[in-house]
């Protein structure tokens, strides 16, 4: 045991901030490098990072240095800084205060990111007339994110609350590093050969540019390209543009923005077959009242003229003209009523918790996907039977093929 003295955590971070606030070198700061993450507060302070290829630097730009720029500083430029080194006390976080910046040109990944712009924009890649619309009806999305990212999360809750009749498969992907523009790319090749669904949302939380990479890859921009389902692409904040937004057949501001689309189109359509409902009750409506109008019309005539013999023979082809009529009213309106009834029959039908209800389940493996073949499955795998009151955890004891 030592007897050295036990500090608090407020010590120790004011010691380190005045180490490291008194070394002249620190306090007298030139640093180049490229902006990342540039947010300016409502208080007119400027806050962002410094980055090369190997490192970042936390710093902040207090209104009365910002107001004096010459250029609004954007994402991926590179500038240069002058401040001096200090420590946020209440996070023991080094900074540097700036209290200059000039700019230098375009950063590395954003020259890069225009270059292949560019380049797709060239070959085709955003042409407009190759995209697809999405579905009249759409039952089934396939979402390709992190499982455990806010934006799935903000999917679900709006497409749950505005349709719940929409189905959901989540392919689980990495959204950021080296290893997720391979993994998004797997996902949309998933749904388009193996999962049925009517469109696949791609997408992400907002972040830096460096953050948003993995959707400004070439590789991923043609297997968006080639998707024979629409996909819609939902990167980031609604200022955040990448790659993959230009590709897709449809670019959301937000993750749930593209969640809105999603149900809307499904929501529209339900809306358009009330719509036609209420005009063919209109129409048929109208009709009675021109037809009513007609006979009393002809009444009136006959009344005028007074042959009692031509007048029989016309009330009795009124009569049959009434019938007639009528009848083909009642047909149309029996039609009518029938198509409607089939199509809301059909909306009906898409709840999956009606189906569940005659004593089906539906199981998935461990990762959440649905298990619709044995194909896969092994003996001790673990699997949830999801009953329409609730759900149970099984084991696959034994296979069998049919």
């Amino acid at each position: 045991m030592t007897n050295s003295k036990i500090l608090s955590v407020s010590e120790v971070n004011k010691y380190v901030k005045t180490l490291l606030e008194s070394n002249s070198l620190l306090r007298n700061l030139a640093i180049q490098g490229e902006l990342s993450n540039v947010r300016r507060a409502s208080s007119g302070h400027l806050y962002f990072s410094l980055k090369d290829a190997g490192s970042k630097i936390d710093c902040v730009m207090f209104k009365n240095a910002a107001v004096g720029l010459s250029f609004l500083p954007k994402e991926g430029q590179k500038v240069t800084i002058r401040g001096s080194f200090g420590v946020y006390l209440p996070y023991g976080q080094y900074q540097i205060t700036v209290r200059s910046m000039e700019p230098q040109g375009v950063g590395d990944l954003f020259q890069a990111y225009l270059v292949l712009k560019d380049k797709l924009e060239k070959q085709g890649y955003f042409d407009p007339d190759h995209k697809q619309k999405l579905p009249g009806i759409i039952s089934r999305v396939g979402l390709v994110t992190s499982p455990t990212g806010a934006a799935i999360k903000d999917v679900i809750s709006v497409i749950k609350r505005r349709n719940p009749l929409i189905d959901m498969v989540i392919y689980p992907s990495p959204v950021q590093g080296d290893e997720a523009a391979p993994a998004i790319i797997k996902g949309i090749r998933y749904f388009n050969q193996v999962q049925s669904v009517d469109v696949i949302i791609i997408g992400r939380g907002g972040g830096a540019i460096e953050d948003l990479w993995a959707f400004n890859d070439e590789r991923l921009a043609k297997v968006i390209y080639d998707s024979q389902l629409p996909i819609i692409s939902a990167v980031g904040h609604e200022i955040d543009y990448t790659i993959a937004d230009f590709v897709a057949d449809l670019r959301a501001p937000t993750p749930s923005g593209a969640a809105e689309l999603v149900a809307e189109e499904t929501l529209g359509m339900i809306e358009a077959v009330m719509l036609q409902k209420k005009r063919l009750i209109q129409l048929i409506e109208t009709k009675i009242l021109k037809k009513r109008a007609e006979l009393e019309q002809m009444r009136r005539s006959l009344k005028r003229f007074r042959p009692r013999e031509r007048l029989d023979d016309k009330r009795i082809q009124l009569d049959a003209i009434q019938d007639r009529m009528m009848l083909a009213m009642k047909n149309q309106i029996k039609n009518e009523r029938l198509q409607l009834k089939n199509v809301q029959t059909r909306i009906t039908a898409m709840d999956p918790a009606k189906v569940q209800k005659k004593g089906y389940v539906r199981v998935t493996d461990a990762a959440g996907l649905l298990v619709d073949s044995i194909t896969g499955l092994k003996i001790d795998q673990l699997v949830t039977l999801h009953f329409v009151d609730g759900e149970v955890a099984a084991n696959i004891q034994s296979i069998k093929e049919n």
